[in-house]
């Protein structure tokens, strides 16, 4: 496998609120063809990437170099850590399947299947459950199992109400730990659903078409507040990261970014990192808590062939829990895929 680490000359620069422009941070290249999700584990100092077109998850350390790389994952998708960061859980769409991963071992320790065709897309850990979003062409829906079961049984059609058309977003917090929130990717107007899952079923608490008729399209990402209060969406418009209460998905507030908003994440203290699809613009944005004006951004470089800069991928943005990096993964016009490391990113300077 042929890897290379970017120098300073030639990695990301920052952007500041000012205008400035301060040191590069580190960059490596990474062996993908597409990128689904990506969780760090602050435990072992991990970032684990999944990439459907090849079939893998790839690990790296926080310095972006590749400790290995796990095949046989058609499909791979959405991904969820354990709280206690020893099991990396798997959405393999091709499969069929929901896998566990040993994050110590980077090895397969267990496969869920989901039921022929299901096709889980999605998962999330809430109400001592794991939770899988599955199906397309109008049978999206929700399933669930419990990974601590010698025997786990694979319950499927958790929305009996049918909300999605696909297989939706799904994300939960330890702040709301019996709730789950769903969000229909690439959908316009986006449509958004709130879940009480403290019974071990899915009931549907909140449900908004168009949340708080803020015209959202495109839906990329979304995050739960680790309070659980509220979540973030990243929409290809409008063109800022909005922000709706979970209890009715009415609008909340909003993160000022740019063009064609794609990525949020949320650190344990609530600080928001937000990204935006921009050719021309700042690309990573980082907000403190609660304050819609980004204390740093940060623009992409051109390290392709083109004359546009690189991209930052869908749902590309990762805090490590300690919020001493925040890690983005970007696509340049020949295709090649970096993982950019952000130290100190809410830090002015």
């Amino acid at each position: 496998m042929h890897r290379r680490i970017l120098t300073a000359a030639t990695a990301l620069a920052v952007l500041l609120g000012t205008g400035s422009a301060a040191a590069a941070d580190s960059s490596a290249i990474l062996p993908l063809k597409s990128t689904g999700d990506m969780v760090v584990d602050g435990v072992h100092h991990r970032v684990f990437i999944s990439d459907p077109t090849a079939g893998q998850v790839v690990v790296t350390d926080y310095a972006g170099t590749v400790l290995d790389t796990m095949g046989s994952l058609p499909g791979v998708h959405g991904l969820e850590l354990s709280p206690d960061s020893d099991t990396l859980y798997a959405a393999v769409h091709d499969a069929d399947s929901v896998v566990a991963i040993d994050t110590a071992t980077a090895t397969e320790s267990r496969r869920y299947a989901t039921g022929a065709g299901a096709g889980p897309a999605y998962v999330a850990l809430a109400g001592g459950k794991l939770w899988f979003s599955y199906g397309s062409s109008g049978d999206g829906n929700i399933g669930s199992l419990d990974p601590s079961a010698t025997d786990p049984a694979v319950t499927l059609g958790q929305d009996p109400d049918r909300t999605f058309y696909s297989a939706p977003i799904l994300d939960a917090s330890a702040g709301a730990p019996d709730t789950l929130v769903a969000g229909s990717p690439g959908q316009s107007p986006v449509e958004l659903a709130v879940y009480d899952v403290s019974s071990g079923t899915a009931s549907r608490t909140a449900y908004a078409f168009d949340p708080g008729d803020t015209g959202s399209a495109n839906l990329q990402d979304l995050a739960v507040t680790p309070d659980g209060q509220d979540v973030v969406t990243a929409s290809g418009a409008p063109y800022y990261q909005a922000v709706y209460k979970v209890t009715d998905l009415s609008a909340n507030g909003k993160y000022e970014t740019n063009t064609y908003p794609n990525a949020v994440d949320i650190a344990p203290s609530g600080d928001v990192a937000a990204g935006t699809d921009s050719s021309y613009d700042p690309d990573v944005h980082v907000f403190e808590r609660g304050v819609p004006t980004p204390v740093k951004q940060y623009e992409l470089p051109n390290t392709g062939t083109s004359g546009d800069s690189d991209l930052l991928a869908p749902a590309g943005l990762a805090w490590a829990p300690d919020e001493s990096r925040l890690f983005a993964i970007s696509e340049n016009g020949s295709d090649v895929y970096s993982l950019r490391v952000f130290d100190a990113a809410t830090k002015a300077e």
